[in-house]
């Protein structure tokens, strides 16, 4: 990786045409047999209006499988580390390893100390939005269905569902990985692991009461991991009730770049006012303008055919600062340049 990029930012749009992806359970009052997906209100014309999103939390674990899978890296597996009086689970981490595991090197991890015990967190390096609706793209309706037992009356049940095209951003800092620093006030790598790895471990002590642990051959990793999120993200799959409304959550639409800021600079890209979604080539144009000083490589554009209604267009701005070709190929052209 080119020492100057500190950061991949990005945007995300999937196709969600009658999908139900995150559940929000059972709706209230009479409708407590209708299964509602998950929205937030946003003011539209002045009116309220019902906005399907997928929440950070569920689609990251959707990426962090996908990675997991397309790299035939190991999972770090979420563990029961505490109990209740009642048997019950308290608290749950994952193995807390980043230095074997590259998915808690890049998704982070917290445990909190009990009895003695250090408490150890390691926020993520990659930073995502959630998946939102883009607007005047966004149609919720319901699913009437039943049950027929073999003895007695049919029961009814509802699922409610939604057409959209879900836009999200995500930042990751590249800069951090294979990187720990332990703080008077928090640890990102544990006593136990410091040990058993200082013989691949570097320390640094340039600031006081600040102890930064990089790992040997750093760079080659980070290339190795941030080539593996890319590709995890550009194979996205997941989602609730795929039987009855499945999806291809992988993603019709990636805009990103590498970057020296942690800007999250390309969000809201989209204008939804046709029968397929737009890619705002305008507003492109003016943020490869306006963050050229923070711009370390151009813009990648990677576009599904026939899912853009003013894909031509888009197409047309290939040249120095901007990249176009499908979502896969458009993500090997970056790792083959950057991450090799």
């Amino acid at each position: 990786m080119s020492e100057q990029i500190r950061n991949i930012t990005g945007n995300v749009l999937c196709d969600a045409t009658a999908t139900f992806l995150n559940g929000a359970g059972l709706a209230n009052g009479e409708d407590q047999n209708t299964v509602i997906p998950k929205t937030f209100k946003e003011t539209v014309n002045g009116r309220k209006e019902d906005v399907p999103y997928v929440s950070a939390q569920a689609w990251r674990r959707w990426l962090r499988n996908t990675v997991n899978e397309e790299n035939g890296w190991q999972p770090s597996e979420l563990h029961a580390i505490e109990k209740n009086t009642k048997g019950a689970t308290s608290k749950v981490a994952t193995e807390l390893d980043p230095v074997i595991y590259p998915e808690d090197d890049l998704f982070g991890y917290m445990k909190s100390g009990s009895k003695g015990e250090e408490s150890i967190q390691r926020t993520s390096p990659f930073k995502t939005s959630i998946l939102k609706g883009i607007p005047k793209m966004r149609a919720l309706t319901t699913d009437n269905a039943f049950v027929f037992p073999k003895d007695g009356t049919p029961l009814p049940y509802s699922t409610r569902f939604y057409s959209t095209h879900l836009e999200g951003f995500f930042n990751l800092e590249c800069y951090r990985l294979g990187s720990f620093v332990n703080t008077p006030s928090r640890v990102e790598l544990s006593k136990d692991l410091i040990e058993k790895y200082k013989e691949t471990l570097e320390e640094e002590n340039s600031q006081k009461n600040v102890q930064v642990y990089t790992l040997q051959d750093v760079e080659q990793l980070r290339k190795k991991r941030a080539a593996g999120l890319l590709k995890g993200l550009v194979h996205l799959r997941g989602g609730a009730k795929m039987a009855a409304f499945g999806a291809d959550v992988s993603p019709k639409v990636i805009v990103f770049a590498g970057m020296s800021s942690a800007n999250p600079c390309f969000n809201n890209l989209y204008i939804g006012s046709g029968e397929r979604p737009r890619l705002n080539v305008d507003l492109l144009k003016e943020l490869a303008a306006d963050y050229k000083d923070k711009l370390q490589t151009p813009v990648y554009i990677g576009i599904r055919k026939g899912y853009l209604e003013n894909e031509e267009e888009v197409k047309a701005l290939a040249g120095d600062d901007f990249m176009v070709d499908t979502p896969i190929k458009i993500v090997e052209l970056f790792v083959d340049k950057y991450l090799r």
